[in-house]
């Protein structure tokens, strides 16, 4: 039964091969095509529908009443001609401030093509945009308006809302598109980023901003899309992101790359306002954005809790520094930044579910015994280095000839995420070695603590002392004696090998303090 599963796996790493091959899946390019559905409706929501016809542009709205029933739209990016059905999942999240920007930002789009040929299904997601704004008029002409804390709160908060409808609506159509449900993750930039945050730590009805109940009430966390309590991610990565409230990250484990510029005036590093500065003054036009806690901040409080993350923060850069405006990109491009980000994406994923591969071994003699201790056994693959292969957890192997061999060992999960580990062995297959062993030669004391005595072996002879790795700890050569120094050697278990023009011998000793 086991050899027919790992001929499956065989057939179907076989069927899914690029010309890189699959042990770079999910950290190189391996698809040459992309698959992308546009216009996915995840979800419907009411958005807001009062625009300011001079403020249109910037989604800013008279106030929260007037409201549409609206889709909400995602596109989804698959590896072209993969057969795998079990895939992880990537959601990204545009910037904006909240108030612009949409799924088809240029950073958004790259990053989805981009880690789809790595081997991902990646979607592009829509949230409700725009935040109400308090108006003063005389005469039916406006003649101030103000944006406050208050709107800016209620606008992240449908942000939260759709993020988690996102991940809902994703893990229950797991089948549909090819998706590991138990592998979705969560990437944002800027605003984006604030709602991924917020979707990791926002659980509790108490740590909801109050006026988000106020009429028109927003209503619960799972409000919109697909119903069901499974809204968390299983990764966050934040770009250039913050949280209203540090006191709300309690000890969640979902693991979190944090990265941003310190130089950052958009969304503040540390403690601060987001935009302030950024913003023209303006005597009739009032925008208070909340005070935030940046990515230090973040840092500082999962640090005081024990939680383990990784954070890429970079001296004097500024917001979106891979060089986008609101993801948009330049006529020439992003910079340099680009493809450090992303490579630090993909790491940091990868790490999150790939395998590890592990093992010991015991060379008795030229026969190998081998102890796994990888964490999966989906599929594996030994390499002994002498052109034999095999796939059972724990082979043996025979030797036929002296060398020094390269083992190898390869395992995969159903993710076809993999890894490799390797170990240099010495064999010795000389057939006195193998064979001869006289009443007349002791090796003793066994264990030993300082010196070993070899008695009965012809004189001189050469001496070899390996470990179990193969890695030899002591040579000595044309030895005249029969007492050997090993009090410097660490204790545990070694091969002995003696020679000499006429006798040789190989055994295993014990080392003790």
């Amino acid at each position: 039964m086991k050899l027919a599963h790992n001929i499956f796996i065989l057939v179907l790493i076989g069927i899914t091969l690029h010309s890189k091959g699959q042990d770079f899946r999910y950290s190189e390019k391996v698809f040459t095509q992309v698959d992308t559905l546009k216009n996915v409706e995840y979800a419907q929501a009411e958005w807001l529908n009062n625009p300011i016809g001079l403020l249109a542009d910037y989604n800013i709205h008279d106030g929260e009443q007037n409201t549409e029933l609206r889709p909400l739209l995602m596109d989804i990016f698959m590896p072209a001609n993969d057969t795998l059905s079990k895939r992880p999942a990537i959601i990204f999240s545009h910037s904006g401030a909240f108030l612009k920007g949409s799924r088809l930002a240029d950073d958004m789009q790259a990053f989805c093509d981009s880690f789809a040929r790595q081997g991902y299904v990646t979607a592009t997601v829509d949230y409700r945009i725009g935040m109400g704004a308090s108006v003063s008029r005389i005469l039916g002409v406006i003649v101030g308006l103000s944006v406050d804390e208050e709107n800016a709160k209620r606008a992240a908060y449908r942000a939260t809302q759709d993020g988690r409808a996102a991940i809902r609506y994703l893990k229950q159509n797991a089948a549909l598109y090819g998706i590991d449900s138990s592998k979705v993750f969560l990437v944002g930039s800027s605003a984006g980023a604030i709602q991924d945050l917020s979707v990791l730590y926002l659980d509790k009805a108490s740590e909801i901003p109050e006026n988000t109940q106020n009429e028109p009430a927003l209503g619960v966390l799972d409000e919109i899309g697909p119903a069901g309590p499974d809204a968390l991610p299983d990764a966050v990565v934040s770009m250039w992101g913050a949280t209203w409230n540090t006191s709300i990250i309690e000890n969640q484990q979902i693991p979190l790359l944090l990265m941003h510029g310190e130089n950052d005036n958009i969304v503040p590093f540390k403690k601060g306002i987001p935009l302030e500065g950024s913003v023209p003054d303006n005597p009739f036009v009032h925008f208070n954005m909340p005070e935030t806690y940046g990515s230090y901040c973040i840092d500082t409080a999962l640090t005081r809790r024990g939680i383990p993350h990784e954070t890429y923060f970079v001296k004097e850069k500024g917001h979106e520094f891979y060089g986008v405006d609101t993801g948009m990109f330049p006529p020439e491009g992003p910079n340099e930044y680009w493809d450090t980000v992303h490579q630090k994406i993909s790491a940091f994923l990868i790490q999150q579910f790939k395998p590890v591969a592990g093992f010991d071994f015991e060379l008795n003699e030229n026969t190998l015994t081998t102890v796994n201790s990888s964490s999966n056994d989906y599929f594996v693959s030994w390499d002994f280095g002498d052109g034999n292969t095999d796939s059972s957890w724990e082979p043996e192997h025979t030797y036929s000839q002296t060398g020094t061999y390269k083992l190898s060992l390869k395992i995969c999960n159903e993710n076809l995420a993999c890894d490799t580990i390797s170990k240099t062995i010495n064999v010795d297959v000389t057939s006195d070695a193998i064979s001869y062993r006289s009443e007349e030669i002791e090796v003793y004391p066994n264990p030993v603590s300082d010196r070993l005595t070899i008695s009965g072996f012809t004189l001189p002879f050469d001496l070899r002392l390996f470990d179990l790795t193969g890695g030899i700890q002591l040579q000595l050569e044309h030895v005249s004696g029969n007492q050997i120094d090993l009090s410097a050697l660490r204790p545990g278990i070694y091969i002995l090998e003696l020679k000499s023009d006429q006798t040789s011998l190989v055994q295993k000793i014990s080392k003790i303090n």
